[in-house]
């Protein structure tokens, strides 16, 4: 096994329940992008040296403060996307965590950023259309048509981002050690096979 364990997915497959369900299992930290955004809300309300802190200042050491304080706070816009000091930081805190070892990241493109080193596994996670649907519908309480909505807007939104960010696509199956299509098992099946 690897020392970090990186996890793309198709939006509605439930990849965020699978990397927490994963994370659990082994005693691994769990890694997502809502870090990110829980170092923003941190850095706005507290003073406190925690771990979100420390995350910042990491970025810091990167990018500098007032980028690093810009890539927080723009979490949810493609537009810190062109920027090279985020892409620099980026890279330096996806090895940073992946040396530290013991984590489960999901998202960011850690199969892009990490895919050259022999101690970190690469999971997609896929799923027919329909599966897609129905588990985010009933997840977000949004009838079915609005999910799918929902689903071919994130999924472009994610094809931009890896083709701007990676020069690539996040589809591209030997970016990947193993690809679980998690309508065929159940997610504590997909836990055991990763």
């Amino acid at each position: 096994m690897g020392k970090a364990i990186t996890i793309s997915r198709e939006h509605g497959c439930g990849g965020i329940e699978l990397g927490k369900a994963l994370a659990e299992s082994l005693g691994y930290e769990y890694i997502d992008k809502s870090i990110v955004v829980g170092l923003a809300e941190k850095m706005k309300t507290s003073g406190e040296d925690g771990g979100y802190l420390s995350l910042f200042k990491f970025i810091n050491k990167f990018t500098g403060e007032s980028t690093a304080t810009n890539i927080v706070s723009q979490s949810k816009d493609l537009a810190y996307v062109n920027s090279e000091k985020y892409r620099a930081g980026l890279h330096g805190l996806m090895n940073d965590l992946a040396d530290r070892g013991n984590v489960v990241i999901v998202g960011r493109g850690g199969q892009f950023i990490l895919r050259n080193r022999a101690d970190v596994v690469h999971v997609r996670v896929v799923a027919p259309l329909e599966y897609k649907k129905k588990f985010l519908a009933s997840k977000a309480s949004i009838p079915l048509q609005e999910a799918e909505t929902i689903i071919k807007a994130k999924e472009e939104e994610r094809r931009k981002y890896h083709e701007k960010m990676f020069n690539g696509s996040n589809t591209d199956p030997t970016l990947y050690h193993i690809i679980i299509n998690i309508a065929l098992v159940t997610r504590p099946i997909a836990v055991e096979m990763i």
